[in-house]
């Protein structure tokens, strides 16, 4: 059984929350919502409510102790919800990986907290969870995107067409892919 990490970055906590932390997340959604639509796919119509949000992280948390997912949030000093990086997905066995997704709050862009939330988050999936290899992939007109993997050290392996369905439309995405170097 896995337990429940609490990481710690030099400006923000990480940690999966519970059921009783729904109203941070719904904020920071409700918050972010014409900033993240481009990026994401469509969300019902319940998505922005608490009842959605309390039966999301019930299954985020059983599947972090389920060792099939680590949804975290990045809480800055206040406690307030800035940034999410969600693996998912997660195998072991002969594959030990998992696939990696991101957002960060819009009035956060810029100042280098999500390379600094992803490599505490990515270095405890490699050296606590054993994974071997964290694959994301991002559309290739996010540039920003782009140049964060490339700086996280996220090598591109190719263009999947009309990968993901992302806001109502079928797009393209560049699959990149990091290993873990150490034994």
């Amino acid at each position: 059984m896995n337990q429940i990490p609490h990481l710690v970055t030099a400006r923000t906590r990480l940690t999966v929350l519970t059921p009783d932390h729904a109203d941070l997340i719904l904020d920071y959604y409700q918050r972010n919502r014409s900033h993240l639509e481009p990026w994401e796919p469509q969300r019902p119509a319940n998505f922005y409510t608490l009842p959605f949000w309390h039966q999301r992280l019930r299954d985020s948390y059983q599947q972090c102790f389920a060792g099939t997912a680590l949804n975290l949030a990045a809480l800055d000093e206040s406690g307030r919800m800035i940034a999410s990086c969600n693996f998912t997905n997660i195998i072991l066995g002969v594959f030990q990986a998992c696939h990696l997704g991101y957002s960060i709050d819009a009035t956060r862009q810029g100042e280098g907290l999500m390379q600094e939330i992803l490599t505490c988050a990515i270095d405890h999936l490699f050296q606590e969870r054993g994974l071997h290899r964290i694959m994301a992939c991002y559309m290739p007109r996010n540039e920003r995107s782009g140049r964060l993997l490339t700086r996280l050290g996220f090598e591109q392996e190719g263009r999947a067409r009309d990968y993901l369905m992302i806001n109502g439309r079928w797009e393209d995405h560049i699959l990149t892919s990091k290993l873990c170097t150490t034994p």
